[in-house]
């Protein structure tokens, strides 16, 4: 090892356990009857952890603890040790060792590539030389599975990104591919008395709890009450007859489909390795197999059907489409974690796919199936119990199509998608459905949520919360304790870096007049325009560099101007003509495309119209861009004198000296203009007299 790689400062300290560890400790393979030898412990902190919990560990470690003897044990984890190791043939002696010390399962984890990696780091032999003097290995995940498995000549199977186990035990490599794919069923319910169930409940409830775990029928060797039930009714299967009298036939379908679909999903997922032989499955799969599907050839046809289907985006739009659980949106289905294997099987293979490749992703609680892309994410939303309307602050995407991972974080984004209808994501058992759902209903009622939508941004919400007089508290939505008039309302600025024109989000428009503002690289762009293109708004998406050149033939004459045709012209040169939509585009606050010196329209009376429409209540913010919603929705709202204004029933009570008797009557007698809101009548007011 050259003096200058300084391995030791690798290991670093730990106040958690380590990703390998805390996997290990989630899928029940290291436990107080099952111990574990960390090759490569570092500081030890992991062993520590672990031995406060009372499970027998042991460590060794070149750099601190180097006279340790090297154990076998019925668990190794080599966490994070293969990366560290600059010399090639050392590295894969030190995993050949690991290999040998596992009795039943071994652990490995490595720094693996989600997205670019920069800070100073210089190539080294098949590597780099970090700042800190120590070497790094990075793989990406499926070059880490194919150099386990081409050195130890086993299959490997991924528990988290970076992570992965190689079994040595058939027996618990079995049980531990049984618990991914197998579902939580709840045993039917009882449904009429019946005294000799009464009689023999205790070993009626185990054999019920068998049948629900198997989907089937046990054998004698599967079911450990298999003696006092035959003793008592000559044979199982007169057993079970009696308990479906008392709960359901038809309960005891649905469990023996759910069974046979977790069998499916397995199968389809096994195409991710190297799918067991019907002889190298343990006997309970090979009864499981018989009494599903009759044998396993057809068995395995069915599965290879679902993971073609799986492939197909029409199919996994079709099946997220009918699917009775998530929250659809326009291009993906949100569930939370907990519904995964609620899923129809297609979807769950589906995201299956995923899962086999990168393995459980830590802390991620909600899963993205994207409709048509090929591609599912695994995003942290930690406040999605306590916030009403929380974001996600890591996500993890698999590109199934190119086995690309990507990872992102995104709690600092300032204005993000905040998420809805938390209820749709949940099971409807989910004791936190109910409170979820109150609040869904309440947001539809009141016009803040809409069929079709997708996530809303934070600013979105923070507008249309304010427009129609509401604020969350808690899951609860009620009437803003502040009270809003036009004085509130605040108006855009023109853009501080030009003085000229409107930004939305990247981009800047200004109205052809004022172009100039856009710099050299607008010449360029306008001499690859068509001859005799016109147009009256300049796009600058200064995020790409690409320039739009836009018709509005209404820009002066119309209050809120409609997008036409338009001309792309690319950063790199190439020119796209596209033909104005059937439903156009509308731009609002016109005056900010322009000057004061602008004589085209009244710049006073544009701001007025913004005044206006910003002090509506109930207008949704997220489509107003819409032609048709606000011709619809707003304009009919808007008054044709800009003296007028909305206000509530208590305030025109007190400005006309009306009992709420009187002021009934002039509304039913059509002399008050009004509107009414949910439950809350509203009243047009001359604010220059205080009339009606």
């Amino acid at each position: 090892m050259p003096s200058s790689i300084r391995r030791d400062k690798a290991a670093i300290r730990r106040h958690e356990h380590s990703l390998p560890v805390k996997c290990l400790l989630r899928d029940q393979l290291v436990t107080e009857n099952r111990a574990m030898f960390d090759y490569g412990c570092g500081h030890g902190d992991d062993l520590a952890g672990l031995q406060a919990d009372g499970i027998e560990c042991h460590g060794f470690d070149p750099a601190f603890r180097p006279n340790a003897p090297k154990l076998a044990s019925p668990v190794v984890n080599l966490g994070f040790v293969l990366n560290v190791i600059e010399d090639v043939n050392e590295r894969l002696e030190t995993l050949k060792e690991a290999w040998l010390l596992s009795e039943q399962v071994l652990c490995v984890a490595a720094r693996i590539i989600v997205s670019d990696q920069s800070g100073g780091d210089v190539e080294y032999g098949d590597g780099v030389l970090t700042r800190i003097g120590t070497f790094q290995k990075f793989f990406t995940q499926a070059e880490l599975r194919q150099y386990l498995e081409e050195t130890l000549g086993q299959e490997c199977f991924p528990a988290a990104p970076g992570v992965y186990y190689i079994f040595r035990d058939e027996e618990l490599k079995s049980a531990y591919l049984a618990s991914k794919y197998r579902r939580r069923i709840a045993a039917p319910r009882k449904r009429i008395a019946e005294v000799r169930y009464e009689e023999h409940r205790e070993i009626l409830d185990s054999l019920i709890e068998a049948i629900t775990e198997l989907g089937r029928l046990p054998e004698s060797d599967e079911f450990a009450d298999a003696d006092p039930v035959i003793a008592v009714f000559g044979s199982l299967k007169r057993a079970f007859a009696l308990i479906r009298r008392v709960t359901s036939e038809d309960d005891w379908e649905i469990v023996r489909k759910q069974r046979s679909e977790d069998l499916l999903v397995y199968l389809a997922l096994a195409n991710f390795g190297k799918r067991p032989k019907f002889s190298d499955l343990s006997r309970k799969f090979q009864r499981d197999v018989k009494a599903f599907y009759n044998s396993y050839k057809n068995a395995c046809e069915q599965a290879d059907q679902l993971m073609f289907l799986a492939g197909d985006p029409d199919e996994i739009d079709a099946a997220c489409k009918r699917s009775t659980i998530g929250r659809l949106c326009p291009s993906s289905l949100w569930i939370h974690e907990s519904v995964r294997d609620q899923l129809e099987p297609l979807l769950r293979i589906y995201e299956g796919c995923a899962r086999a490749y990168i393995g459980s992703v830590e802390d991620a609680n909600l899963i993205k199936l994207h409709r048509f892309s090929g591609k599912v994410s695994y995003l942290a939303c930690p406040d999605f119990e306590s916030e009403p309307h929380p974001i996600t602050t890591e996500t993890t995407k698999v590109w199934l199509r190119t086995l690309r991972v990507g990872f992102y974080e995104t709690e600092s984004r300032t204005n993000p998608p905040l998420l809805d209808r938390k209820d749709q994501m949940l099971d409807v058992e989910d004791e936190r459905r109910a409170k979820f759902e109150r609040l869904t209903k309440q947001e539809f009622k009141h016009g803040l949520l809409h069929e079709g939508e997708d996530f809303l941004t934070r600013a979105v919400w923070e507008g249309n919360l304010q427009m129609l007089g509401f604020e969350h508290r808690g899951h609860r939505l009620l009437k803003s304790s502040h009270k809003r008039s036009k004085l509130e309302v605040s108006l855009p600025k023109r853009c501080p870096k030009h003085g000229v024109g409107k930004r939305i989000g990247g981009a800047v428009y200004v109205h052809r007049e004022y172009e100039e503002v856009l710099g050299k690289a607008l010449a360029a762009a306008k001499a690859k325009l068509p001859r005799g293109f016109d147009y009256t708004v300049v796009k600058h998406n200064e995020m790409n560099g690409n320039f739009s050149f836009i018709h509005c033939p209404d820009f002066d004459t119309a209050e809120e101007p409609s997008a036409g045709d338009y001309a792309v012209v690319k950063s790199d040169g190439t020119i796209k003509l596209r033909a104005a939509l059937l439903d156009p585009y509308i731009y609002h606050h016109k005056w900010l495309f322009v000057a004061e010196d602008y004589n085209g329209f009244s710049i006073a009376e544009s701001r007025k119209r913004s005044v206006a429409w910003m002090s509506l209540d109930g207008v949704d913010k997220s489509r107003i861009g819409s032609a048709s919603y606000w011709q619809k929705e707003v304009v009919p709202r808007l008054s044709h004198s800009l003296g007028e204004e909305w206000v509530r029933s208590d305030e025109v009570r007190k400005r006309l000296k009306l009992t709420s008797c009187e002021l009934a009557h002039m509304r039913d007698a059509g002399k008050l203009p009004f509107k009414k809101q949910g439950n809350t009548y509203f009243y047009q007011v001359n604010n220059s007299n205080g009339s009606a």
